[in-house]
């Protein structure tokens, strides 16, 4: 009947959309052990997955018949599995690993809450016949899990639920515990973080909310909150946060990061995070060497979030500072941001906040009364009109505010493989001296 449901659902969307026709179930079974199960409608020599950020799947997913292998392509950086005969296929069970591991550039597919629960990934999962073609954009999914609550687009289900996964994915979390519903969010917070960082969540979202909602306008839909915290056996600890489909999670992991909470780095995490919420369209940039954009704007924000907020006036200009220097450090042996970005994703928060800085001084310094705001307000409106997602329409709203030279070495950035981001960014670190904030 799932099958017959889903069937019906694809008949609905367009073609071109899918990452191919195959159905995937993800199940928990009431030992709490979980297994993925891909189905193609036609027999297939393999299966690819469309995300793969490392060879991660190799080492922690097990196929259930002896017969089939999970392998890692290194030159076209895909992970896939097949038969080790060859021969084609239409069925394929794996058994998961569901324990917390954190992934280069990706959400870690499974974190764990402390009773039971589990918030997992779904893009995790996506998977395609053969090969994913660039335009695949439907994923057909479903989950079964007897006897749990599974919240999957702020909706909660009982048992199972299945869907047409989109984009990036979504978190959805799959256990016991039924979501708070409040003014800000629909949330689930892990029972096992300690009183001060719970207080944090309390406290400090709703108000930054608000302080987004005041500069950017309010948000059409009611977020989902994730919360959640995970033991580790060998000693690792820290936390991962992020946005996907209007949720918010995050997740802490190893004793050591929920021992000793930092009140202002834990103010700029979330600060980070609910600025992505309220840059709305503008976060979903469509080029990868071009994240820079949202995610320097993020910690931008977050920095004056944190003076206007938590009344820290002085740490967004020591962010900064600190942020030039690891720009020029990862910029050093590769000078080339295209490059030099796929080995370090960090690049994209640290010259992120160097460059929006510069755009945000030389917006005030032309004109009063224009600043960061005023321009991702314009990058929206410019999206909404059916322009992409992307630094050379974020540009067009605000270039005659802007020097030439600065728009110029911005387009570059990540568009040319000659540029030299290097001695670019040292340009602007002498520039910088006596201007942030």
């Amino acid at each position: 009947m799932l099958k017959q449901c889903i069937v019906f659902i694809l008949s609905l969307l367009p073609t071109v959309l899918f990452g191919a026709e195959v159905q995937t179930r993800i199940e928990k079974h009431r030992d709490n052990t979980w297994t993925v199960t891909y189905q193609a409608d036609t027999p297939v020599n393999k299966l690819v997955f469309n995300r793969t950020p490392n060879n991660s799947r190799v080492k922690r997913w097990q196929p259930d018949d002896s017969n089939y292998e999970i392998t890692f392509n290194k030159e076209h950086a895909k992970e896939s599995i097949s038969r080790k005969d060859g021969r084609l296929f239409t069925e394929v069970k794996i058994r998961l690993t569901p324990t917390y591991t954190p992934l280069p550039k990706e959400y870690a597919p499974f974190s764990p809450f402390s009773e039971d629960g589990m918030l997992l990934h779904s893009g995790r999962f996506f998977a395609c016949a053969s090969t994913c073609d660039d335009n695949a954009n439907a994923w057909p999914l479903t989950i079964k899990a007897p006897g749990n609550h599974i919240i999957v687009e702020g909706k909660v289900h009982k048992n199972n639920v299945q869907w047409i996964g989109k984009d990036s994915g979504q978190k959805v979390y799959v256990g016991h515990e039924a979501p708070i519903q409040d003014t800000h969010f629909v949330s689930l917070i892990d029972g096992r973080l300690p009183p001060t960082l719970k207080k944090h969540i309390e406290k400090d979202l709703p108000k930054l909310m608000n302080f987004f909602a005041d500069k950017m306008g309010i948000l059409d839909y009611r977020p989902a909150l994730f919360a959640s915290f995970s033991e580790t056996d060998d000693g690792g600890y820290g936390h991962q946060g992020g946005t996907l489909s209007n949720q918010i999670f995050l997740h802490w992991y190893g004793e050591k990061a929920i021992k000793k909470v930092n009140s202002e780095s834990i103010f700029w995490f979330f600060a980070h995070e609910v600025a992505h919420l309220y840059q709305k369209q503008g976060a979903d940039i469509e080029n990868p060497s071009e994240a820079w954009l949202h995610e320097g704007a993020a910690e931008f924000l977050a920095g004056i979030a944190s003076a206007k907020v938590a009344n820290n006036t002085g740490l967004l200009s020591k962010k900064i500072v600190t942020a030039q220097r690891h720009c020029l450090e990862g910029l050093k042996q590769e000078p080339n941001y295209i490059r030099a970005v796929k080995s370090n994703s960090r690049l994209h928060y640290n010259c992120g906040l160097v460059l929006i800085n510069e755009i945000n001084h030389a917006l005030v310094k032309n004109d009063k009364q224009l600043d960061i705001f005023d321009a991702w307000l314009s990058f929206n409106r410019q999206i909404e009109s059916g322009k992409p997602a992307s630094v050379a329409t974020f540009l067009n709203g605000i270039q005659t505010h802007l020097p030439s030279e600065l728009v110029n070495s911005m387009t570059q950035l990540s568009q040319s493989t000659e540029f030299d981001a290097y001695a670019f960014f040292q340009a602007l670190n002498v520039a910088n001296k006596g201007k942030t904030l």
